[in-house]
């Protein structure tokens, strides 16, 4: 395949954990640097909101990691790594307040409520005016049951949207929207009863230009807004998780299985699998049941294509097949054994295999498709998959992250 040279790869050795962590923390600081510029000239003011930005990232990190982490055996486990907990619904003050409820496992349970900081294993976060951060969470990432147990891979999409102040111009243009957004409610604003109402949303959260943060669905507005007096309208501090920057921190613990995946194989086998055809019937079915997956399979002669999950089934986590991951994998051999030898490289470096995660869908991209320019950003793909041999690692304009042997 043919492709522009990029630069800005992350290279295979580094770890996943540093590579999330980097991640986390180019947000966070995107995140503060905004709100903080904002209110120059008043340091009091400023310091406030920092605390709340600190709290914010917090959350933010603690919701990304219980995420990535999930699928494991265990109780409080799920089948789908990406799955985001139930907010807080449990009566506020209640033995139960502080943990994950179960009322967002319903089919349109989008849900809203209060951080479940118990669940994820923290400190109760607060803002710089004391209250607990509240969190909603999209349909396509929530605790999974027999209504929604669709697959969590890199074409799952997020579907809550986030305005800028101005309650006009949209933060999340499409194949941005969001998996979860988190608030800090700020100080009462007129009108609102936190003492009789402590468990309702808008005791808390406002409303703007018919965006509502105090709606599970949204849309949601950041925070400040003044109306046309310069009285405070909306004072909570929004900070989205996106689908796409989610997907990506999954994809790193998905690279790493596959790829002690490909070693075991070879190990036991002596050559590796052959890919899945890219356009194979089989290969463009989503998982709408992770209880009931049929595999995207292997083929003989086939050089350049996508991961074959049957012939890695023995050899992963039961999550990576229940979820389709190979599906949604590039993956090209070098194997005369099978039939491959076609000078396979990157950058003109020999390899064994490429494999590459291609994030979640952008705008114009239509998944699943028989088009290779629905997963690969870079212009240089061709349509199809023409087999060609030679691979460059994906630059800092793409989603994508590549691995290689050797």
């Amino acid at each position: 395949m043919n492709a522009r040279r990029r630069a800005g790869f992350q290279r295979p050795g580094e770890s996943r954990g540093a590579a999330l962590l980097m991640l986390l923390l180019a947000v966070v600081l995107a995140f503060g640097a905004l709100l903080v510029t904002s209110l120059a000239g008043n340091d009091h003011e400023i310091a406030r909101r920092q605390r709340t930005i600190e709290a914010l990232a917090r959350a933010k990190q603690a919701l990304v990691a219980w995420a990535v982490m999930q699928g494991d055996i265990g109780a409080d486990s799920y089948r789908r790594p990406g799955t985001l907990p139930c907010p807080d619904t449990n009566f506020f003050g209640s033995a139960s307040s502080g943990n994950a409820s179960g009322s967002c496992s319903s089919a349109g349970g989008t849900s809203l409520g209060r951080l479940p900081w118990k669940s994820l294993g923290v400190e109760a976060l607060r803002d710089a005016h004391g209250e607990l951060l509240w969190y909603a969470v999209s349909d396509n990432f929530r605790r999974p049951n027999d209504l929604n147990n669709k697959a969590i891979n890199s074409d799952t999409k997020g579907s809550l949207l986030l305005y800028a102040p101005d309650g006009d111009a949209l933060l999340t243009p499409p194949g941005e929207e969001l998996a979860a957004v988190i608030l800090a409610p700020g100080p009462p604003l007129p009108g609102q009863d936190r003492g009789a109402l402590s468990n309702a949303a808008s005791s808390y959260l406002e409303a703007f230009k018919g965006k509502n943060n105090a709606s599970a669905a949204g849309p949601f507005v950041m925070g400040p807004v003044r109306d046309p007096n310069g009285n405070p309208a909306v004072n909570d501090l929004v900070v989205g998780i996106g689908a796409r920057e989610l997907i990506a921190a999954i994809e790193l613990r998905a690279l790493k299985e596959a790829q002690n995946a490909l070693k075991r194989h070879v190990a036991e086998t002596g050559s590796l699998p052959n890919p899945a055809p890219g356009d194979a019937p089989g290969c463009l079915s989503p998982v709408t049941n992770v209880k009931s997956v049929v595999p995207c399979a292997s083929a003989a002669a086939t050089c350049s294509g996508r991961l074959p999950e049957d012939a890695l089934t023995p050899y992963v986590a039961p999550w990576f097949s229940q979820n389709g991951w190979g599906r949604v994998m590039i993956y090209a051999i070098d194997d005369a054994g099978v039939g491959c030898a076609t000078s396979l490289n990157v950058e003109g470096k020999p390899k064994n295999h490429v494999l590459i995660t291609t994030g979640v869908a952008r705008k114009g991209q239509t998944r699943p498709s028989a088009r290779l320019s629905d997963y690969l950003e870079n212009p240089g793909y061709a349509d199809g998959w023409p087999g060609d041999s030679g691979f460059f690692v994906p630059g800092t304009d793409s989603n994508d992250q590549l691995r290689s042997d050797p």
